[in-house]
């Protein structure tokens, strides 16, 4: 990949020659070539071209991490960082690294060497089209104005204007550049304006295909930690279906006007089928399960 060619100075960044102004640079792009770190420090191995070019991957200086530990991220190997030289006199040690590099929303799962410096003045390659272009992915990424902690596959945690979001499954599978209508696992909070009036509500809705609600001394009790595809199964599969409050009300009704108005003739008759006990017959008792949320 072509860069401008590096010049490493030693001169006073202040010191000007012919009445103009020595520049200095200490600030590089490099091309992640390892983030196998064996003492596990955020250390990763980074080749700036031209400073790197007859060095080997192992024998290349640590890049050390400016990003707090506070905060979890790692670049993936062929993905662009930006590099900070401590000293320029001795450009193979003390480097930071800040990145990954990435020029677009829609490359956040991986921007490689080609691509990711698309946006900038020195790339070689033109953008794609703004996301914003594509009319199906309105709400896959975050608006200008919100704050937002974006996963590298298809989750992110929006911080709207009054508004939380956690999400998984927001673009369509394959499809980045598609909303997820149908499906999208969400953890919604909310504080808004009542309708009408000058105070505020708050809310909280979570939506999903399926809700498991777990007790660790529930009964049945589940493994409740590192949970694979089939811990989830048999979470489903095994747990108790939380049941619909108002369909349940419904049915205690009809139950209880069955017992206080329903009358036998005398022994041997057969019940009276009147309006309540065929009400009763028909009673759903499956209606009153929603078997997608269990609890133990």
């Amino acid at each position: 990949m072509a860069f401008n060619k590096p010049i490493i100075q030693t001169t006073n960044p202040f010191e000007t020659t012919n009445g103009k102004i020595t520049v200095t640079r200490t600030i590089y792009y490099g091309e992640v070539v390892s983030i196998d770190d064996p003492i596990d420090g955020g250390r990763i191995k980074v080749r700036i071209l031209d400073l790197d070019n007859q060095i080997a991957n192992d024998d290349l200086a640590w890049a050390y991490p400016m990003i707090p530990k506070y905060v979890h991220m790692y670049p993936k190997t062929g993905e662009v960082v930006r590099i900070f030289i401590e000293d320029i006199k001795y450009p193979q040690k003390s480097r930071f690294w800040m990145g990954s590099v990435i020029s677009q929303p829609q490359k956040i799962g991986f921007d490689n060497i080609y691509t990711a410096l698309s946006t900038t003045n020195i790339g070689l390659t033109q953008p794609q089209p703004a996301s914003f272009t594509y009319p199906d992915a309105k709400g896959v990424f975050p608006n200008k104005e919100d704050i937002a902690l974006i996963g590298r596959v298809n989750t992110d945690i929006q911080l709207k204007p009054n508004q939380v979001q956690l999400r998984a499954g927001k673009h369509e599978n394959e499809n980045i550049l598609k909303l997820n209508r149908k499906n999208p696992a969400t953890i919604s909070l909310v504080f808004e304006q009542k309708s009408g009036s000058t105070s505020y509500y708050s809310s909280g809705m979570v939506m999903a295909d399926k809700i498991a609600l777990i007790s660790h001394n529930g009964k049945p009790q589940f493994k409740t930690t590192e949970l694979t595809a089939e811990d989830r199964t048999k979470i489903f599969a095994e747990g108790h279906p939380m049941a619909r409050a108002d369909i349940l009300v419904e049915a205690l009704k009809i139950i209880r006007n069955a017992l206080i108005t329903h009358i036998h003739g005398y022994s041997t008759l057969p019940a009276d089928k009147s309006t309540i006990i065929n009400d009763l017959e028909k009673l759903n008792f499956d209606a009153i399960l929603q078997k997608d949320i269990v609890i133990n």
